[in-house]
């Protein structure tokens, strides 16, 4: 028989605790966001990531920020948590259009569900990277879950509204050249707003019929170019184009309205098309031609149905977009799927019943056949 020195001899005894190191021992949670967001930017860049995605970023968290301390609360780490996250969504759900803007007047109309999901998105991409940075021992909005978007039918321009669109930019002045050259390409590649204005000359090869553009994740990719775009290219670069320095590579520029050359040389014109001026300029281009919705994504969305509606091909749709996977090409494949069963030519399930509709009379009552007498 054991004694119970033996016994205890071999009973494991627990291990003493691991000693905090000094980063852990810190007391980390008087940090401001701001001083964090700073640390995750410069982060996010080494990285190789663009600064677009650092923006965004800091937008999502900014306006946290300040909506803490409207509520009286300081932004710090300490008051980022999934109780005032939750709160802040409620108040985005209510929150009207360009509220607080500092430039924008202030709208009635509700932030649409996939505002608010970019809000949340922003925040979880936050939480995620303080707790690979181990600011926090795990992710704070683990549990948080993206507001649920209503799904809606894509929308795309109709032959004709790209039609009423085309005749009403004239080539023959420097602004109308310019934006149907801007219009063709945008329809014709199916490019983002940001790749087109990144587009230089050294990446049109108009001869070949294509271009290649820098996408998302800091991605190459080529696009084809039809020969209706790229005879519109060619005559915006030949007659209209106007850099103020010879430097600059930037296909598309701004344009004064102008067409002499002192005017043209001068520092509000000839300058590289940044995102924000190509959406103002689709947003009046749409007012002109009868089509106020008009957007850049639209004309991507557009360009991405027509293109499965005529060669039924996922794989090399995803390759021209610039998609990393199918999820969101399929996306694409639904709402054809969808316009393909409305356009059938098959019969109503009314209209294919054999049935016999009795006589009215004006007042919506059965009509009394007339006797014969």
């Amino acid at each position: 028989m054991r004694t119970d020195d033996q016994s205890a001899e071999r009973t494991p005894q627990k291990r003493a605790a691991k000693p905090k190191t000094k980063w852990e021992q810190m007391k980390k949670t008087d940090l401001t966001l701001e001083q964090l967001l700073v640390l995750m930017s410069n982060n996010k860049l080494a990285e190789g990531k663009s600064q677009r995605l650092a923006d965004w970023y800091g937008h999502g968290v900014t306006y946290y920020g300040r909506w803490l301390e409207r509520q009286g609360l300081t932004a710090t780490l300490q008051n980022f948590t999934l109780d005032s996250v939750r709160a802040y969504i409620l108040y985005l759900k209510e929150r009207g259009t360009y509220e607080k803007h500092p430039t924008m007047v202030a709208s009635e109309r509700r932030l649409s569900d996939h505002t608010v999901g970019t809000y949340v998105r922003a925040l979880r991409g936050f939480s995620s990277w303080l707790c690979e940075e181990r600011y926090t021992t795990e992710p704070i909005l683990a549990r948080l879950k993206i507001p649920k978007a209503a799904k809606k039918l894509q929308d795309i321009l109709v032959a004709e509204e790209i039609a009423d669109i085309v005749t009403s930019l004239n080539p023959r002045t420097e602004i109308g050249a310019r934006d149907q050259a801007i219009f063709l390409t945008l329809l014709d590649t199916g490019m983002r707003a940001g790749e087109l204005c990144g587009l230089t000359l050294d990446d049109v090869h108009l001869d070949q019929g294509y271009a290649v553009v820098f996408g998302k994740g800091r991605k190459e990719r080529p696009v084809k170019i039809g020969s209706r775009a790229a005879k519109a290219l060619r005559f915006y670069l030949l007659h209209w184009r106007k850099p103020t320095v010879p430097s600059i590579q930037n296909v598309f520029l701004t344009i004064r309205g102008v067409t002499n050359e002192a005017d043209a040389m001068s520092p509000e014109a000839g300058m590289p098309l940044c995102v924000n001026a190509l959406g103002h300029l689709l947003k009046r281009i749409g007012k002109g031609a009868g089509v106020p919705r008009l957007h850049a994504h639209l004309l991507r969305h557009t360009f991405a149905c027509m293109y499965l509606m005529r060669y039924r091909d996922p794989f090399a749709l995803k390759s021209l977009l610039g998609h990393t996977t199918l999820a969101m090409t399929n996306h694409y494949c639904e709402a054809v799927q969808q316009m393909d069963v409305v356009k059938a030519d098959s019969v109503s399930i009314i209209d294919g019943l054999d049935l016999r509709f009795p006589d009215v009379n004006r007042r919506g009552r059965p009509a009394q056949k007339k006797k014969r007498g």
